[in-house]
């Protein structure tokens, strides 16, 4: 992250002596990696190049959305590109990969910067290689969903045909049961004992 230490060459003619102490504090809190107290040293001075400032210390501590909010305020034209370039690294961090590109992009616009095409080339290709993973991992799931389906259409079947085969299983099981009993008959008189008083009714 490029980080302008500006001698704030910008300000006022009028700034008071405090506004001087306020820089020198402000630019000595960054140098010690104290970046909460150089944020709030820089929100105190009024001007573009101490808002940059602020919002490279909010960048520092992670908190990136502050950041990019202080980056958008910045109207001074010669502070652009490093404008542009700290936004990019802050939506980088943010992940989010497409406004990254844009402001690298719209940096490169205004100055060939090393660093500025490093870090864009490197976002495309990570943008690629989400893109192919995506891709990858989407034909993945079609696949598995297409072979669940193919399970679930052969499983049908081979379910249905168990079914048939256990259901003549049973039906065979209980048809020799019923042959192997023993079956009762009962013994009907062919002839009766005629009972030689009764009357033939012929």
């Amino acid at each position: 992250m490029k980080f302008l230490l500006l001698l704030l060459l910008s300000i006022n003619t009028q700034a008071g002596l405090f506004d001087f102490v306020s820089i020198h504090q402000a630019n000595k809190a960054y140098e010690d990696q104290n970046y909460q107290l150089a944020g709030d040293k820089f929100s105190k001075i009024n001007n573009d190049a101490a808002l940059l400032n602020q919002a490279n210390s909010l960048y520092k501590q992670g908190l990136y959305k502050q950041s990019l909010e202080k980056y958008q305020d910045i109207k001074q034209t010669d502070l652009t590109f490093d404008r542009l370039y700290n936004s990019g690294n802050a939506y980088a961090k943010s992940g989010k990969i497409n406004e990254a590109i844009e402001s690298y992009q719209e940096a490169l616009t205004i100055k060939k910067d090393e660093d500025a095409l490093f870090n864009l080339e490197l976002l495309k290709k990570q943008k690629r290689k989400r893109k192919k993973n995506n891709k990858d991992k989407n034909k993945k799931n079609n696949k598995q969903k297409k072979n669940s389906q193919k399970n679930k259409t052969k499983e049908k079947p081979k379910n249905k045909q168990q079914q048939r085969k256990k259901l003549n299983t049973i039906k065979q099981q209980r048809w020799e049961k019923s042959l192997n009993k023993e079956l009762r008959t009962l013994m009907i008189p062919l002839t009766k004992q005629h009972d030689k008083n009764a009357q033939n009714p012929w």
